[in-house]
């Protein structure tokens, strides 16, 4: 099971950024992850991007978009999640899904068959990244 944001210790192996802008992903560190909101105008960067990506997605239309490209990771809400997921599995994508969830609901997201889980608060990293 995969799991962003459920321990420091484990976090702590990855850096982790959120990008607005396709601007904004090209500033980052090599090695880190970037965490975006998706976006269907910037297919063909996410298609040649050569960056570990975990896209934040609202409907499964886009989710197919995503599994063409190199995004690593659909991230979502877990009703959503629970979708994408039978997706997934049915055709085989590489793509893996993360549920939004609290840190504590790892036991939930496994008893769902969701690859993993996303328990970091999206607008605390915003927010921090945007002081810095």
């Amino acid at each position: 099971m995969i799991m962003i944001g459920v321990n420091r210790a484990i976090d702590a192996q990855t850096e982790i950024f959120f990008a607005d802008t396709i601007e904004e992903i090209k500033k980052t560190p090599s090695g880190s992850l970037i965490v975006l909101e998706f976006q269907e105008q910037d297919l063909e960067f996410y298609a040649n991007a050569d960056i570990e990506i975990a896209a934040i997605l609202t409907n499964s239309r886009d989710f197919i978009l995503c599994a063409a490209t190199k995004i690593r990771y659909a991230v979502a809400h877990i009703a959503l999640a629970i979708e994408l997921q039978k997706l997934a599995d049915r055709y085989l994508y590489d793509i893996k899904i993360l549920a939004i969830a609290p840190s504590n609901a790892i036991e939930k997201i496994a008893s769902l068959g969701i690859d993993g889980i996303f328990a970091l608060d999206l607008d605390a990293i915003s927010a921090k990244q945007s002081r810095a």
